[in-house]
């Protein structure tokens, strides 16, 4: 539930005085980590519960989408095999039948992979963008979340004069051009929630792909109101006046609320770039799409995908998205009721003090979720003594340069677990940042130190939520 008092509280405390918000430092918002995970291959998508998986193709109708998902890839003369790893997608598509990921329906409307998979080669794309590069890209996520990036690319001299004539153009990139070079994004959020919609609800994430790259270039939507708060106007409320989206209409009876999501205008400027200048390591057109409706949504509807920045009422750091933002998306992607733990203590100089529980809690959060099929989206921060900054010649330990000072943050998906025989959990996640297109692994006594926030289920967690806030915001909340 998103609770304007008691949730909000907790998220303002961070923004007043603990602002490790992700990237709010003078670092980048999402910063490739100083430490390294081992890279591990496990088979995507991977699924240790999943029951009733449809892998063949029966209905007529699902055998004529099938055959024109086919012959849309083979007449094509660019987009037969995969930029990101030359295999053929005509294989990959046979794979994701055979794995059941085709014919699932896990997605907003119902509509299965297939559907939306037939629709962004069938049916006219924005700006006339090739139906079979849409297709192809969609096909390669799915295949593989862990090539999503959330890695800009770089603007052309020729696309930067183009940017530089628009009248409308931001006035801080007229000033200074160099603004478009992003050389560290912030999208670290958006691009986790990318890669979990793939791996966990792959026919949703077909269906945001079509419809964010179609014509409208929207994402429509239908979220009960008890996701965000068990009351229909305080629902009401979080939508339209916090997060800037107004419902198509007010419903007391069924108490679903129908809305759309967009990208941020400057987001097809950057789109159509990739378009003609991708290279190998960049995020590909739906990357971008995809993307920048994430981050304009959490940030109010005032992300600039151009230079990667934000503004709106819940995070002061021009980058990034913070913590309540996050839940806000998570809670619309799943459809239910999320809450964001805060395990963290840390005080106004922003030093990394204490935490609100045990390491046994946070771990058997983790572990449960992981056990229901979904991921944990964690926020990490790294301090002066974690990053290896302390090693620095210039480092000096000052009250306001401690040990434990935060200096950045970024965040990841635990994607699952594994456990050695003595009982030692490891887990295995996915970085967006990483440079990496595999998973990799870390202890569990290593990163959870690390963990200062991460998005649950409310029935996961809901039982300890009070008693950790209220442990890592006493204090402050009292002060104040």
């Amino acid at each position: 539930m998103i609770e304007t008092l008691r949730f909000l509280q907790s998220a303002n405390k961070i923004n007043s005085n603990t602002p490790v918000e992700t990237g709010k430092s003078t670092q980048p918002a999402c910063s490739v980590p100083n430490f390294t995970g081992k890279i591990i291959n496990i088979p995507s998508p991977f699924s240790k519960s999943e029951v009733g998986i449809n892998t063949k193709l029966t209905a007529q109708k699902d055998i004529e989408m099938y055959n024109a998902l086919t012959q849309v890839l083979t007449s094509s003369t660019t987009e037969q095999i995969s930029p990101l790893d030359n295999v053929s997608r005509l294989k990959k598509l046979d794979t994701l039948l055979k794995n059941g990921t085709l014919l699932k329906n896990n997605s907003n409307n119902h509509s299965t992979t297939l559907e939306n998979l037939y629709k962004a080669a069938t049916e006219q794309r924005t700006e006339n963008l090739d139906n079979a590069k849409i297709l192809g890209q969609v096909i390669d996520a799915l295949y593989k979340p862990e090539t999503i990036t959330q890695v800009f690319g770089d603007i052309p001299a020729e696309e930067k004069a183009k940017i530089l004539q628009d009248p409308e153009l931001d006035p801080r990139i007229r000033q200074n051009p160099s603004l478009l070079d992003v050389a560290s994004s912030g999208t670290c959020v958006s691009a986790s929630f990318e890669s979990h919609l793939a791996r966990r609800h792959p026919a949703e994430f077909a269906r945001w792909a079509q419809e964010v790259t179609s014509t409208k270039e929207a994402i429509s939507f239908t979220v009960n109101s008890s996701a965000f708060n068990q009351s229909y106007l305080e629902a009401y409320n979080i939508l339209k006046n916090m997060f800037e989206i107004k419902p198509d209409n007010i419903d007391f009876n069924s108490k679903d609320f129908k809305f759309t999501l967009r990208p941020d205008k400057n987001a097809k400027t950057r789109a159509l770039i990739q378009n003609k200048h991708w290279d190998k390591g960049e995020r590909s057109v739906l990357d971008v799409f995809m993307q920048s409706t994430l981050m304009h949504t959490g940030s109010e509807q005032t992300y600039n995908s151009l230079i990667d920045k934000r503004e709106g009422k819940f995070n002061s750091n021009s980058e990034g998205l913070g913590e309540f933002e996050k839940i806000f998306l998570e809670t619309i992607i799943e459809n239910e009721e999320r809450l964001s733990m805060v395990y963290q203590k840390v005080d106004a100089n922003q030093n990394l003090v204490g935490w609100g529980c045990d390491f046994a809690t946070i771990q058997k959060h983790i572990l449960d979720t992981l056990k229901t099929n979904d991921d944990v989206i964690i926020g990490y921060v790294l301090t002066n003594e974690t990053s290896g900054d302390t090693m620095l010649p210039g480092y000096v330990n000052t009250p306001d340069n401690a040990p434990n000072k935060i200096i950045n943050g970024h965040e990841i998906t635990i994607v699952d677990y594994k456990e050695d025989k003595n009982g030692k959990i490891t887990f295995i996640c996915n970085d967006t940042d990483d440079g990496l297109d595999e998973l990799i692994e870390y202890p569990a006594d290593y990163l959870i130190p690390k963990i200062h926030h991460a998005g649950y289920a409310a029935r996961i967690v809901e039982a300890d939520y009070d008693r950790i806030t209220s442990a890592v915001y006493g204090d402050m909340t009292t002060a104040a």
